[in-house]
């Protein structure tokens, strides 16, 4: 028989056997040789030859991005690459020690005691620009200007910096020049003579506010899917994951991190009525409270513009989304008017007989009881101009309609009989 440890059996011959052994599974290494990653232990990788060659084009992407990561922290930022170029309005000597400004709008005058309060306020309103310019050029000089440097070195070419900062170059161009144009001067004056800073010296630059700062429309309308291109990124790209977390370590960032720069447009802009309502509060003569009313009124009717806008954007993501709910649509019963309007149905086109200003909202969705002969369970959308009536497609997310699209001024309303009963929806179409 076998020994105790039955380490060892009987051959054929009647001799002894050593057990045959199992191979080891040995880790598989990546090792660099010549420049270019491979596999120390090919022949037991289970990974097919492509997928394998996709694996390591991916470290050696990853470990070349460290690399150029590693030098900029050495030897500083590359140059700003010639997309980034901002020709006159360049960062460069005068323009960056224009932003230079004194601890304290005090030192400017030889008796600071002088409209303290309103003073205090103006300068608010200049310093917080000078420091929103600076936290701009965090975006531009470092996230977007390393990212360009990057991709022509040929590293994160399948990020697309325009979905990621839309047009955040625009509005760096902008605030250099309302600074440039209209806040230094103020400051200048009141540095060579010795003086108060003069609100109204700021109406020119505020009366264009609306023309000046178009640009934000677009950032405002684009903020949140370049938000939603970050996040996916962060999440789904381990080489964007490694550049942004390196940036956000650089002392420029100040421990913000992207998604906080990003949204430092928006909240800037929503700052500014604030800013001028601080200051005219605290601004006593007659003239200047007018020049400084207007002022207020010219931003606040442009962030209203804005808001408007970006209501109507999100109705009409709305809309597109039911629309992408609803089943292919066939007409259905109704009167003939009725049928003939709607042959065909379009959640997304324009209202009827309604100004172009007027957009399709939706108001409120949910399930209802119809009757109608017998109990019948629908889902239905009021919107601005008419009512949908819709069962669920089964096993799909989708619903369908199954009276024709009623519009709202042919509905006749009742109250209900028992109040307590099950809420329903009646139609009616003749008024």
């Amino acid at each position: 028989g076998c020994s105790g440890t039955a380490a060892r059996r009987r051959g054929r011959a009647g001799q002894l056997e050593e057990p045959r052994r199992q191979p080891l599974q040995r880790p598989v290494r990546l090792q660099r040789r010549s420049g270019a990653l491979w596999c120390a232990c090919c022949l037991a990788c289970n990974l097919g030859p492509d997928l394998k060659l996709f694996l390591l084009q991916e470290l050696d992407r990853l470990e070349q991005l460290q690399s150029k990561l590693h030098s900029y922290s050495l030897f500083g930022l590359p140059k700003v690459p010639r997309q980034l170029s901002f020709h006159h309005d360049s960062w460069e000597g005068e323009e960056e020690a224009n932003l230079v400004m004194e601890d304290s709008w005090k030192t400017l005058l030889d008796d600071p005691e002088r409209q303290f309060h309103q003073q205090e306020a103006i300068w608010e309103l200049l310093n917080t620009e000078a420091t929103y310019i600076k936290k701009l050029r965090v975006i531009t000089d470092l996230f977007q200007c390393g990212l360009l440097n990057l991709q022509e070195s040929g590293l994160l070419t399948d990020v697309e910096p325009t979905k990621l900062f839309s047009n955040i170059q625009e509005i760096v161009r902008l605030h250099i020049a309302l600074w440039n144009q209209v806040m230094l001067p103020v400051l200048k004056k009141a540095r060579e003579a010795r003086a108060l800073l003069d609100p109204t010296h700021l109406h020119d630059g505020f009366r264009t506010f609306g023309s000046r700062f178009q640009p934000y429309i677009h950032y405002c309308m684009e903020e949140e899917s370049c938000m939603e291109y970050m996040r996916t990124l962060l999440r789904d790209n381990e080489p964007f994951r490694t550049y942004v977390t390196w940036a956000e370590t650089h002392k420029q960032c100040n421990r913000l991190k992207l998604a906080d720069m990003l949204a430092k447009p928006h909240q800037r802009l929503t700052k500014y009525p604030l800013l001028l309502k601080s200051i005219l509060k605290k601004t006593d003569e007659p003239s200047a409270r007018d020049i400084v009313s207007s002022m207020l009124v010219t931003v606040e009717s442009f962030i209203n513009s804005v808001d408007s806008q970006m209501r109507q954007r999100q109705e009409q993501q709305k809309l597109a989304t039911i629309s992408a709910r609803i089943d292919s649509y066939e007409a259905v019963e109704g009167s003939s008017e009725e049928v003939e309007k709607y042959n065909r149905f379009d959640l997304m086109s324009p209202m009827r007989e309604t100004s172009p200003e007027e957009t399709r909202q939706l108001h409120l969705e949910g399930a209802l009881r119809m009757k109608e002969g017998k109990d019948s369970r629908v889902y239905c959308f009021l919107f601005t101009d008419l009512l949908l009536v819709t069962k669920p497609v089964k096993r799909v997310e989708k619903v369908k309609i199954i009276r024709q699209p009623l519009l709202i001024h042919n509905i006749v309303c009742k109250e209900l009989k028992d109040p307590g009963s099950p809420p329903a929806a009646g139609h009616s179409e003749e008024i």
